[in-house]
């Protein structure tokens, strides 16, 4: 049974609606009216972080609009969350950035920045983000935050436009240091029209050959990959092949994620329009436990993914996107393709030897940066930044008492059984010295809840097409 939260596990945060740019494809939905003129003032600011913090948030992602057009606004969000103990990341487009901002922020505990890359063209890039010599401002911004020692992700929205350029991008972003290529499918935003959405309607092999080059990029250049918006994985088909797309899921269905934005209104996704409520008025968790609950409870999965082995790690794919090709957020996504399909299933921990070794006597130690949050009947832990996932009441109650008393232990032991051992040490909430010169290709997604994953089928069942 799935379980439920009781607050989000990390939030969007909108510092303000200014920005710098007005990107086409931007899911803001007030871009087509205005740049945005809301902005949070500091009052408001520390009302907002101190409720999500006390509602056990683990991580908080800085926003907008652009946050850096604000940057006192900025500071001062990062000075409080960290004062609050919980871990950030920004989300900038980097084009007005500043070596002096950027080392006040890093001071203060900020190491990571999302940065967007919509195309590696430069005339594409400036009709894309509707402002000249938008690529050249942009790599010069990722150039300054890697030479400070910032961590840097880039998005690429896939559209038709772009939809041959995941390779170029990818070089390009290796050479100037990037750590990781988000290629994200594109969700329509609200106030395109239907001319505008065959730019984000992509056929499934012009989806899967940007999915093929982004493997390309991670095999030639070494660098991450990965997708923001969540494909259906009976789509994926190959999920060993795949396995760099299968972690992540929809974190507003799994439960993790709350957006706010810079009037405190509440959604569950950045995509949507509609509001849950707003924070100035009401609690992180009332809104999260009332209102917002149908996009946990698997209210808006597609009834056909009933029964499948994947269930709680897909949520059928993304709901957004199932709203804006059919209306309802329960009906399929447009990529979906049922039981049937797969070739390969996802195991998570391949890696025998790594197995040897734990039989072995390998020793383990619980790292200080895992966090733990207690729910009804299990516990939330945060491993590192917003990669949060749920477990039972009685191992994480052993890795609380393991990592405070600062104890290495082995599998005689008998703490965990070697399969959970595994698990563990391929979420990366345990670690080890003598594994630290194995390679481990084969570390379980952003997210990915392990409990959640049943016995692989016998792969007659799933070509007969029954319940996996």
């Amino acid at each position: 049974m799935k379980r439920l939260f009781s607050a989000p596990t990390s939030v969007n945060l909108e510092l303000t609606e200014l920005c710098n740019v007005k990107c086409r494809h931007c899911y803001n939905f007030w871009r087509d009216e205005s740049m945005g003129i809301t902005s949070l003032n500091v009052k408001k600011l520390e009302k907002v972080i101190k409720q999500i913090s006390e509602a056990g948030v683990f991580h908080v992602i800085c926003t907008g609009g652009e946050p850096f057009a604000n940057f006192d606004l900025l500071h001062h969000a990062i000075k409080m969350i960290s004062k609050y103990k919980m871990s950030m990341s920004v989300n900038s487009n980097l084009m007005i950035v500043k070596k002096e901002n950027i080392l006040k922020l890093k001071q203060l505990g900020l190491d990571h920045i999302l940065t967007s890359l919509p195309s590696p063209d430069e005339k594409l890039n400036d009709y894309i983000m509707n402002q000249k010599g938008s690529l050249k401002k942009i790599i010069n911004g990722i150039k300054l935050c890697v030479d400070l020692g910032i961590r840097i992700s880039v998005n690429m929205v896939i559209t038709k436009q772009t939809k041959d350029q995941v390779y170029a991008a990818g070089k390009l972003l290796s050479e100037l240091g990037c750590q990781k290529l988000f290629i994200t499918r594109s969700v329509p935003p609200t106030y395109s029209n239907e001319k505008e959405n065959e730019n984000y309607n992509l056929t499934f092999d012009e989806q899967k050959k940007c999915l093929d080059d982004a493997l390309r990029v991670k095999k030639d250049f070494g660098i991450g990959i990965g997708t923001l918006v969540s494909y259906p994985l009976c789509f994926l088909e190959d999920l060993d092949k795949y396995s760099d797309f299968v972690g992540r899921g929809c974190p507003a269905q799994a439960g993790h994620r709350m957006s706010i934005n810079a009037n405190g209104n509440v959604h569950a996704c950045v995509h949507e329009e509609e509001s849950y409520g707003n924070l100035l008025f009401q609690s992180v968790k009332e809104i999260y436990q009332s209102k917002m609950r149908k996009w946990h409870n698997g209210s808006f999965h597609y009834k056909e993914c009933d029964g499948c082995r994947y269930i709680d790690v897909c949520e059928s794919g993304c709901s957004m996107t199932s709203v804006s090709k059919y209306g309802k957020h329960e009906e399929k996504d447009p990529l979906y393709q049922g039981f049937k399909v797969f070739k390969k299933h996802y195991e998570p921990v391949r890696n025998k030897k790594i197995l040897k070794m734990i039989e072995n006597g390998a020793e383990f130690s619980v790292p200080k940066r895992i966090r733990f949050r207690k729910e009804n009947d299990f516990y939330l832990i945060s491993i590192r930044w917003g990669n949060v996932i749920p477990l039972d009441t009685k191992n994480s109650e052993k890795l609380i008492e393991l990592q405070k008393n600062r104890k290495k232990f082995t599998l005689k032991n008998n703490f965990f059984d070697k399969n959970t051992l595994l698990n563990l040490y391929a979420k990366d909430l345990v670690e080890s010295e003598n594994l630290k010169n194995v390679e481990v290709a084969d570390k379980l997604g952003l997210s990915l809840n392990f409990e959640a994953l049943e016995p692989i089928p016998e792969i007659k069942n799933v070509r007969a097409g029954k319940s996996i």
